[in-house]
């Protein structure tokens, strides 16, 4: 085998190398543009949501019977990861316990560190 040879053969290994990392490359965008686009499906439930539980409260605090409403009331808690004092509905435990169980079930250990 001459010198002409073995570069001849680098060049095809490395031509096929470039070709293999190509692919990956658009493989791994395609699944980023998925993420994406589940992230911003996510954000906009999140919106919904958000809205809908606005709303529920606001209805909840204009009704004279407030003991009808407990969830709504407004209650001290220490914020998870400031540690200050924050003035919440009564539902902020529900949260809570959803946001931690949740997290949990994606392996996040701790999760009161990213909640509030």
């Amino acid at each position: 085998m001459n010198i002409s040879d073995s570069n001849d053969q680098a060049s095809l290994m490395a031509e096929m190398e470039i070709g293999r990392l190509k692919e990956e490359i658009a493989t791994l965008r395609q699944e980023i543009a998925e993420l994406r686009t589940e992230a911003d499906l996510d954000a906009c439930h999140i919106a919904g949501l958000s809205a809908q539980i606005k709303a529920l409260i606001a209805e909840s605090e204009a009704c004279p019977d407030k003991a009808a409403h407990p969830l709504v009331e407004r209650a001290e808690y220490v914020h998870s990861r400031t540690g200050q004092t924050v003035t919440k509905t009564r539902a902020l435990p529900l949260y809570r316990e959803a946001f931690d169980a949740e997290a949990r079930s994606l392996g996040i250990d701790h999760p009161e560190q990213f909640r509030s």
